[in-house]
């Protein structure tokens, strides 16, 4: 084969090659290549582990339920006698500091009244109005003489106090509450994989479940007036839950 011909033969060799290198190319998309990559990366060992961050606090936030029950012949009157009394519990409420943004009405109502006779029809009596108005406030030192005044002043049911966490408590310990179910979490890894003489090799995901408060609400009555009605907050606890793919070998 003479020099010129071993030129030619060697380009249509190249160009052949070249051709079917792009066929290979066009066939194998970017997204083949991309699943391809990820089956990869899905194959890596995982281990899923949960951690909890616990921290205990005295609640800083205090809801008292005050409802005010007034009969009378009809409902306009039931009602008037009502919102006398209310407007005067809730002056009286806020001659101990409080404020219009911590107190709110939850409920008001006004439902008639029957006496049923044995084998008659039922005979209207008169009309109930009932009012509720739920007092919420950071001022816990108040809280047994706030109950006192407003019993003294006309409110004739006690419908429940609860301690909370506000929101400002809350936000300011969540950072904190994650670092903790963290490292639990990774403590809770490490003690599974060493019997397997296995260990962390880095992390896939981590899962940040919202921050919670549980807390039991102790309530105790002495009295209706003075000495003031001691109530005591006890303590919460606020928690927030981690859930961490680990990558292991």
């Amino acid at each position: 084969m003479t020099s010129g011909g071993f030129k030619i033969t060697f380009l249509i060799v190249a160009i052949l090659i070249f051709s079917v290198a792009i066929v290979i190319l066009t066939i194998t998309s970017p997204e083949n290549l991309k699943t391809a990559t990820g089956v990869v990366e899905e194959n890596r060992s995982t281990l899923s582990i949960s951690g909890i961050g616990l921290i205990t606090v005295k609640p800083d936030q205090v809801s008292v339920r005050l409802t005010l029950e007034t009969e009378a012949k009809t409902a306009s009157e039931a009602l008037s006698k009502n919102t006398e009394l209310m407007n005067k519990v809730i002056e009286a409420v806020k001659q101990l500091g409080l404020e219009d943004r911590e107190l709110k009405t939850t409920a008001l109502s006004i439902y008639p009244q029957y006496f049923y006779p044995k084998d008659e029809p039922p005979i209207l009596t008169g009309y109930m109005a009932v009012n509720t108005i739920t007092v919420t406030t950071k001022k816990l030192e108040i809280v047994g003489l706030l109950i006192d005044t407003a019993v003294a002043n006309g409110i004739n049911r006690i419908d429940g106090v609860w301690f909370s966490v506000s929101n400002e408590l809350m936000n300011s310990t969540k950072l904190t509450l994650i670092s903790l179910a963290v490292e639990d979490a990774k403590r809770k890894a490490e003690a599974a994989l060493e019997p397997l003489d296995m260990s962390i090799t880095g992390v896939k995901s981590i899962e940040v479940v919202d921050v919670s408060a549980y807390g039991t609400i102790r309530y105790e009555a002495s009295g209706m007036v003075s000495p003031a009605t001691p109530i005591l907050p006890g303590e919460t606890e606020i928690t927030v839950t981690v859930y961490v793919v680990f990558y292991i070998s």
